[in-house]
């Protein structure tokens, strides 16, 4: 498999505008990396490309599963992989585009088929790991040094999910890695990287424009279709802090809501940058302009 271009870069980057202006001048389709798009009636909070946007330009899994369903990265990476090969073979160009972490890592590097997790023992060293992520780490550093190296003593979710893989089938997730490499897709990464303030103002941008479109009101439906807030999708920003507010679980005001989810954005944003530069060959722009112009070139080359 060929190299296949893909744009990531943290939330309200621009990644989405440069798909759809690359749409203008070349037959591309974008396969979306986002593990909030996968879920349907999910459309303001999760930033999801409109109607209109989707019917100028073809984006794939998105509106996979309802929002009490599972899907893994595991799953992403196998759906990504079909979806790059069904794209070339109509002649048209897959790119890849999208900021979840997980996913991105489960095509870079590859991922294996993760064995059943009971939900007791994943809510146990859960709620271990949120109490005390130090000396689970270390605990985990014990089983399996090479990943108690890689993963930081404060990625909660790494860590219950190495220790979990490892108390059910005895192998460290480590030697899974190393299985899980054949399923890597060749990737030729460009991120979106704007200065600090500019990505700030466009996160608080964004969020205000959630609000004014129906924020509110898209919580309130997905609680009256009868979907609880501790379902694992509402963990998109943003969801949960909606829900409990209206459901009168937490003191405060809607303003107040805002201003927690446009801290919250930003943090996650944080994440992301570090993340995306700790990753080999990522050829960085400062405006969505410029990645426009280099991928143009570059694809009808």
């Amino acid at each position: 498999m060929t190299e296949v271009p893909t744009i990531i870069g943290p939330t309200a980057s621009g990644k989405t505008r440069v798909c759809l202006e690359l749409g203008d001048n070349l037959p591309i389709e974008v396969i979306s990396v986002d593990s909030r798009q996968i879920y349907r009636y999910m459309d303001i909070g999760t930033g999801k490309p409109t109607l209109k946007e989707r019917e100028k330009v073809i984006h794939h899994l998105i509106d996979l599963k309802d929002p009490d369903e599972k899907y893994s990265a595991y799953k992403f990476a196998k759906d990504c992989r079909k979806k790059v090969k069904e794209i070339q073979r109509k002649g048209h160009i897959p790119i890849i585009c999208g900021g979840t972490i997980l996913y991105i890592r489960s095509i870079y590097e590859g991922l294996f088929p993760e064995p059943n997790i009971p939900g007791e023992i994943r809510e146990g060293i859960r709620k271990q790991v949120e109490e005390e992520p130090l000396k689970m780490h270390k605990e985990l550093t014990k089983v399996d040094p090479m990943a108690g190296v890689r993963i930081h003593p404060n990625d909660k979710q790494r860590i219950a999910r190495a220790l979990e893989i490892y108390r059910v089938s005895g192998i460290p997730i480590s030697e899974h890695w190393k299985r899980g490499k054949g399923n890597k897709i060749p990737l030729k990464i460009h991120c979106l990287l704007l200065e600090r303030s500019q990505l700030y103002e466009n996160i608080e941008k964004r969020v205000g424009e959630m609000f004014r479109r129906g924020f509110v009101e898209e919580v309130r439906k997905l609680l009256d279709m009868g979907y609880d807030p501790a379902l694992y999708s509402f963990t998109s920003l943003g969801y949960r802090e909606i829900a409990e507010f209206i459901l009168k679980r937490r003191d405060g005001n809607i303003q107040e809501i805002r201003n927690e989810i446009v801290k919250k954005t930003k943090e996650y944003a944080t994440r992301q940058i570090t993340f995306i530069k700790g990753l080999p060959d990522v050829t960085f722009y400062k405006t969505p302009d410029i990645l426009i112009g280099s991928l143009i070139e570059e694809l009808k080359n």
